[in-house]
């Protein structure tokens, strides 16, 4: 029979969830968007080299493009950088505070409820935008930061209860193995 969870199990998932996660999906969605941006800066950056260089002096322009170029590269590596920070941050600050809050398995919690945020970001980020469409006035950023904090929550509070262990771990022996045979094995005779 699998353990219940005691009321610091919960709270400590319900704070890893909401920091945890808020600080790994603003580091994914950075890191998405520094991705795309950079690949979005490589595919066109040369189309519109080429595009202004047959209009004017491709000589004058190169070093236009190189200074961007170097430019863009600096801010992508930058962005990235700060996303694998936040990324990391979530994952240790969740880590911490399961552990702190005695739940069994933090950092294998941790680990699965970050993997599952990871692969709802993006499908949640849609209905996030859809959300904000359908209300009159409600901040975009409020909506995000709110909706990422419960996702959290359930998704800590999801995996939390998973890894619970037996309760025949926290209690002692289990009954099955209190009612096990006292009799002594018979030792085989000793072959001559």
């Amino acid at each position: 029979m699998k353990a219940q969870l005691t009321g610091g199990h919960v709270v400590a998932a319900i704070f890893a969830g909401i920091f945890g996660n808020l600080l790994f999906s603003a580091g994914w969605t950075v890191l998405g968007v520094t991705v795309l941006g950079g690949l979005f800066a490589v595919i066109f950056g040369g189309s519109i080299s080429a595009i202004i260089g047959s209009f004017a002096d491709p000589a004058t322009i190169a070093p236009f493009f190189d200074n961007a170029g170097g430019l863009v590269s600096g801010v992508v590596i930058g962005f990235g950088v700060a996303s694998v920070v936040l990324m990391l941050l979530g994952f240790l600050i969740s880590g911490w505070i399961l552990k702190g809050g005695k739940v069994r398995k933090p950092w294998g919690t941790t680990f699965t409820a970050i993997l599952l945020s990871a692969l709802l970001n993006v499908p949640l980020l849609f209905a996030w935008f859809a959300i904000a469409n359908s209300t009159d006035g409600l901040p975009i950023g409020l909506i995000v930061v709110i909706g990422t904090a419960v996702v959290g929550i359930l998704l800590w509070l999801w995996m939390t209860w998973a890894h619970r262990g037996y309760a025949s771990e926290f209690v002692g022996a289990s009954v099955t193995a209190s009612a096990k045979s006292t009799t002594p094995v018979e030792k085989a005779p000793p072959a001559s």
